[in-house]
């Protein structure tokens, strides 16, 4: 079990399985206006960002002071939308908890360990090759951690698509 190509489908299935579940949790804690108020934000700040860097484009070209001043309160506006959105950004973090304690659990699982610690028999000791890639010159051999981490952030960006959560809706 612990040899490819069963400890690859094995991880990527539990990585699949850990990104739905905190993707299903955060989208349940998270309300559905919270996260479009996030959407809109980040809507606003990238086309008043697109809007700043035209101006101060044409500023710079063309010497207008007007034109600075209003690069300079673009400048500002942007400042406040983006705190805005780490504030409300911060607010998402609540799940993080959860998400570590169910990663500790899965991770403890799969190795055997806590953090340093055995503490159960696990199906993998962490060290050998679960995965291969290819690569330029042949392939890559990936461990576990390597290969979870690979798996858990496509998951994660294909479950926060599909629950429409933030980072991944652009």
């Amino acid at each position: 079990m612990a040899q490819p190509p069963y400890a690859t489908i094995i991880i990527l299935l539990v990585s699949l399985a850990m990104a739905f579940m905190s993707s299903l949790i955060n989208s349940r804690v998270t309300p559905r206006e919270h996260r479009e108020k996030l959407k809109a934000l980040q809507g606003r700040i990238a086309a008043l960002k697109k809007e700043k860097d035209d101006n101060a484009k044409k500023a710079k070209s063309t010497g207008d002071k007007k034109l600075l001043k209003k690069v300079r309160k673009q400048e500002k506006q942007l400042l406040q939308l983006q705190s805005q959105m780490a504030s409300l950004s911060l607010r998402q973090m609540r799940v993080l908890p959860i998400t570590m304690i169910m990663f500790l659990l899965v991770w403890m699982f799969l190795t055997g360990r806590l953090l340093y610690w055995s503490v159960i028999p696990g199906l993998f000791t962490g060290g050998e090759t679960v995965a291969y890639l290819p690569w330029i010159s042949g392939k890559m051999e990936l461990n576990l951690f390597y290969w979870y981490i690979l798996c858990s952030f496509l998951s994660g960006a294909l479950f926060s698509r599909i629950f429409g959560l933030t980072g991944a809706t652009e």
